[in-house]
């Protein structure tokens, strides 16, 4: 439901997040723990800046880190500045006018999801997830 910028973000903010609290997290750091390629999050990290969501510094001791704290920061917040994370709740047949008064035939089915998301958004904060899959590869269950 996330293009792959957006996914790379989260990615980054999460890890920014967690460690860097008490000094700013350097882009090549934030690039070797999140599977983010450089070149891409150095992008995402300038439109960050420019969105507000980061202050960064340069030179010794310089780095990114969070405006807000983390708990304070909405999924919803970071991923708008990245893909219009809400279009990809709207109606899947494309339908202009497909609501409550005017649904399309899969708007019963579909609106819970889209709810669903949307609520996801704008209540989780930054501060509630958890780094463990912020390389993109898959955590092994185990028994």
């Amino acid at each position: 439901m996330l293009s792959m910028t957006a996914q790379y973000a989260l990615r980054a903010f999460v890890f920014i997040a967690k460690h860097g609290a008490e000094h700013p997290v350097l882009a090549k750091d934030i690039a070797a723990r999140t599977g983010v390629p450089l070149h891409y999050l150095s992008r995402i990290l300038r439109d960050a800046v420019r969105a507000g969501l980061l202050d960064s510094a340069r030179g010794v001791g310089g780095g990114f880190r969070l405006t807000r704290p983390a708990h304070r920061i909405k999924l919803m917040d970071v991923l708008s500045a990245f893909d219009d994370v809400l279009d990809r709740s709207r109606c899947p047949f494309g339908q202009p006018r497909c609501n409550d008064q005017m649904p399309c035939g899969f708007h019963e089915f579909w609106k819970p999801i889209s709810v669903a998301y949307r609520t996801m958004l704008e209540k989780t904060t930054l501060g509630e997830i958890d780094e463990a899959g912020l390389s993109g590869g898959r955590r092994r269950l185990t028994p």
